[in-house]
């Protein structure tokens, strides 16, 4: 069986799990957001008994690496969270205007991301893209727009980069922004002809990305986002 997950030996077992866990999510091979296999399937991975299995998930835990969700499972967290979720959601909550700010710093990574993806995406980082360009396809004809699958789609390519920190910063900013994201995934499924808008613009990106045309694929992603802006700016307008 294929696995990226390795057999653990004897001594310290709790910490060598830690450890293991700890490097494939610096190698990008568990994503943020991202869940482990439950329990009894991650412990036969690993070759180890289920308390020790416990007792490393309780350690990354408490050093923020994971989140323990009752009756759901094992998540991976962004490895900036612990850093600067708290503090920043505090300032967006008092003062509401500070998420245009968080939007331009959004398009900077992005727009450095896309370059990159277009550069150095394998084969497997455009199924990963593609797999959700097509739940967003399937979406659009029933008059829907997922807001978690057009933010999977934007971490795959952040995740294309083979830069690990660029998905786990990026998910951390739509995590502070689920707020205006909702608004504006609201606003565009009652206007609807938005949502073949967005679909066409996640279309012309993937394939740029397909063609390593990096040059397109950021002119494109910086036309996508500024669309969005400007929607999400009239939006606030109409709102008043």
């Amino acid at each position: 069986m294929n696995t990226i997950y390795s057999q653990i030996r004897p001594h310290k077992i709790p910490e060598e799990i830690a450890k293991q866990i700890k490097s494939l999510i610096k190698d990008g091979k568990l994503q943020p957001g991202g869940k482990l296999p439950p329990e009894r399937t991650l412990a036969d991975l690993l070759g180890v008994g289920r308390s020790s299995l416990r007792e490393a998930i309780n350690i990354l835990e408490t050093l923020g690496f994971v989140e323990v969700k009752k009756r759901e499972g094992i998540f991976i967290r962004t490895v900036s969270s612990t850093i600067m979720f708290d503090p920043l959601r505090q300032i967006l909550e008092e003062d509401r205007g500070k998420l245009y700010e968080l939007y331009e710093l959004r398009k900077d990574i992005e727009l450095a991301s896309i370059s990159m993806a277009a550069k150095l995406r394998t084969r497997k980082d455009l199924v990963r893209i593609e797999k959700f360009l097509t739940k967003m396809e399937e979406d659009a004809e029933n008059s829907h727009l997922s807001l978690s699958d057009d933010v999977e789609f934007h971490l795959a390519i952040a995740h294309a980069t083979h830069n690990w920190l660029r998905a786990h910063i990026l998910k951390n900013i739509f995590d502070l922004a689920t707020d205006y994201m909702g608004l504006i995934v609201q606003k565009l499924i009652e206007e609807k002809t938005g949502i073949f808008i967005i679909l066409d613009q996640h279309k012309k990106i993937y394939q740029a990305i397909q063609k390593r045309d990096q040059k397109n694929a950021r002119a494109l992603m910086n036309e996508h986002l500024t669309w969005v802006e400007e929607k999400w700016k009239e939006f606030g307008r109409k709102k008043k």
